[in-house]
């Protein structure tokens, strides 16, 4: 599928993004679902281009967390893709799963941070900022630093060391039980399962977010149906 590069407008005003929430078919070859982590929080966003019938120029249609003074909600529909979000949980459903993949926006990967603190050395000044994340890549499903696949088997790296102790990330293998994927500041070996699986269901929780950054609590994949479901906020399993 061509993309087209999006260009976001941050200067939309909150009547022509009424106007965009009640057209729920959009332009499905130029739209891309964004999983950006901004300064507050994760922003989920829709976006597709249209032509400016006045102008003759292609500009950008964004619904979702960007425009900060209207419901976020939206509800979407092409003829092979859909995507529901509510403000917490963004839903998405194709003929595959490759298909969900082709419509999210892609920076350096299709991930999407599970945690993200952003902060300056020197608060006062605001110099030195300093980013601390983690984050799942959506199309290899592999944990990452962000960038690059974080090591199975083994202890975080020192650049991962601001992780406490207490966050966890576990899932589930087609509705089996927990296993643990992070824990104790180690990654356990997950790969084999997650080849092999139809559906893989992850669970997050980091006792820093809210009090002092933000992430993704559960990530549900269906790999054989089509399906995926991120939940910023969501309880996470009893053992």
């Amino acid at each position: 599928m061509k993309k087209s590069i999006l260009l976001i407008s941050a200067l939309l005003t909150a009547g022509s993004m009424s106007a965009y929430a009640e057209d729920k078919t959009p332009d499905c070859d130029s739209l891309n679902i964004m999983l950006m982590s901004m300064k507050d929080g994760l922003d989920i966003n829709a976006n597709w281009k249209i032509k400016d019938t006045a102008t003759n120029r292609f500009k950008t249609v964004s619904m979702g967390d960007l425009n900060k003074s209207a419901d976020p909600s939206f509800a979407i529909t092409c003829p092979d893709f859909s995507a529901n979000y509510d403000g917490n949980v963004l839903k998405m459903k194709a003929d595959n799963y490759q298909g969900i993949i082709d419509h999210l926006y892609k920076q350096l990967n299709r991930g999407v941070d599970l945690y993200n603190y952003r902060w300056y050395t020197n608060p006062k000044s605001k110099t030195n900022f300093k980013v601390d994340k983690y984050s799942f890549d959506l199309e290899r499903l592999v944990l990452t630093d962000g960038y690059i696949k974080m090591p199975e088997g083994g202890s975080i790296s020192k650049k991962q060391a601001f992780i406490p102790n207490q966050a966890v990330i576990s899932y589930k293998i087609d509705g089996g039980n927990l296993k643990p994927m992070l824990a104790n500041k180690n990654v356990s070996k997950y790969s084999a399962d997650f080849k092999a699986a139809k559906t893989i269901d992850i669970y997050h929780k980091n006792p820093n977010m809210g009090r002092k950054g933000f992430g993704v609590e559960r990530i549900f994949v269906d790999k054989e149906n089509g399906t995926l479901e991120i939940y910023k906020n969501h309880a996470y399993p009893v053992q």
